[in-house]
């Protein structure tokens, strides 16, 4: 015996607001996620006037979800949604229910979750989230790490387990394109998602707002299916087979979405089949090529004609010499200082060109490398002439490339 998927006829008059603001919420949020761009000046005036933070904060994104205008649009949302609720309830008060708009409500939820969690899949997939941990973090000591650092080194670590972890979130976003996946996509979702909302706050990684909202969709999903899904989980009751009313009735709009369905699936499923072997990194397209790449140690010390000792206090001698990324080069100082360049590099005449991040001089230097692990450099940093002997770090480096490949 089957049931019909009928919904009520009559909703109660607190399910009818408490629908209209939940949907008027995750509307306005996901609109105003894609155009708050354009909305810049009622965004700083909000934030100005009604929440008396003043108006200095970039809208460009960075990345991070947690910056003071992601705060700003989540404060104007709940504004907008309280008022836009009020308003609709009062001119809409004599409708029963809302049952064809909840339908569409919750395919806007499907499309948006499902595309969410296949980007954020593929990042982890293709390595793209957390890559490799970088050659300077690797002489970093684990006590000096934020704990996001932390939490970023112990995912970028293994290859393997960013596809696993990415493979479970593309599964749950294409759980959803099916009506009969739906409660299943959206329990797999909200597995995981919990997870990472955890993560979140427990190491402050700060994508906590837009985490937390793909968790309440993927809640919201469930619960819509959530007194079979009671009735079967938790109080070990039979449930019959659903049968879902087909809101779209023109069967060529019908064919194309199946199509597109089935064309997503697979893609996504030879996607990470093949990622499998081939164990493709997005981020190495970052890394430097040069034959300088990697992390020397110095072994001498020579400014303007004084050989500088390893001294843990020394603000001037070299500690290591890091080439990781391209155009960018790390020098870290006996006394743990952390000093930053750009770096170009011409191989014909051998010769590295700094330039602090802050700096309009660039600084020139000569540079020679013998056995493959010895390098030297001359050349003047600041105004000092320098002379410079390094060995490459080849435990740290062998040890680096070794946990990589296995992943």
């Amino acid at each position: 015996m089957n049931t019909t998927n009928t919904l009520e006829k009559n909703w109660s008059k607190l399910f009818k607001i408490v629908f209209r603001f939940t949907f008027s919420y995750f509307i306005l949020f996901i609109l105003l996620l894609f155009l708050a761009f354009f909305l810049e000046a009622p965004l700083r005036w909000f934030a100005d006037s009604i929440l008396n933070w003043g108006t200095d904060f970039k809208m460009e994104s960075t990345g991070s979800g947690d910056r003071t205008f992601d705060y700003v649009r989540f404060a104007f949302t709940i504004i907008l949604t309280i008022f836009t609720t009020i308003i609709w309830s009062f001119l809409d008060k004599k409708r029963t229910s809302y049952n064809s708009l909840q339908y569409w409500f919750q395919v806007t939820l499907r499309i948006f979750l499902c595309f969410a969690m296949i980007l954020y899949g593929l990042a982890k997939v293709f390595k793209g989230q957390f890559a490799d941990p970088s050659l300077e973090l690797l002489i970093q000591n684990v006590g000096e790490m934020s704990p996001m650092g932390l939490a970023w080194t112990f995912m970028g670590h293994s290859m393997f387990y960013n596809i696993f972890t990415g493979s479970l979130e593309i599964i749950g976003g294409l759980l959803l394109l099916n009506r009969k996946t739906v409660s299943l996509g959206s329990f797999v979702i909200l597995s995981v998602m919990i997870n990472v909302v955890f993560m979140n706050f427990t190491y402050d990684i700060p994508v906590k707002l837009f985490s937390m909202h793909l968790v309440l969709m993927s809640f919201l999903l469930l619960m819509s299916d959530g007194k079979r899904f009671i009735q079967f989980f938790i109080k070990n009751e039979n449930i019959e087979k659903l049968q879902n009313i087909n809101y779209i009735k023109n069967k060529s709009v019908i064919n194309i979405i199946s199509f597109l369905k089935k064309a997503l699936i697979i893609v996504s499923i030879l996607i990470i089949v093949i990622q499998c072997f081939v164990h493709f990194k997005a981020t190495d397209q970052l890394r430097s090529k040069s034959k300088l790449r990697g992390i020397w140690k110095t072994e001498l010390f020579v400014m303007e004609q004084d050989t500088l000792a390893p001294l843990t206090t020394d603000s001037k001698r070299w500690k290591y010499f890091i080439i990781d990324y391209k155009e960018k080069a790390v020098i870290k100082l006996m006394n743990d200082t952390i000093n930053r360049y750009s770096f170009q590099e011409n191989i014909d005449t051998e010769e590295i060109v700094f330039k602090g991040l802050e700096d309009s001089v660039s600084q020139k230097f000569k540079y020679s490398i013998a056995n493959k692990n010895e390098l030297k450099l001359e050349g003047f940093l600041n105004g000092k002439e320098l002379k410079i002997e390094l060995k490459k770090f080849l435990k740290l480096i062998l040890g680096f490339l070794t946990e990589s490949f296995i992943g």
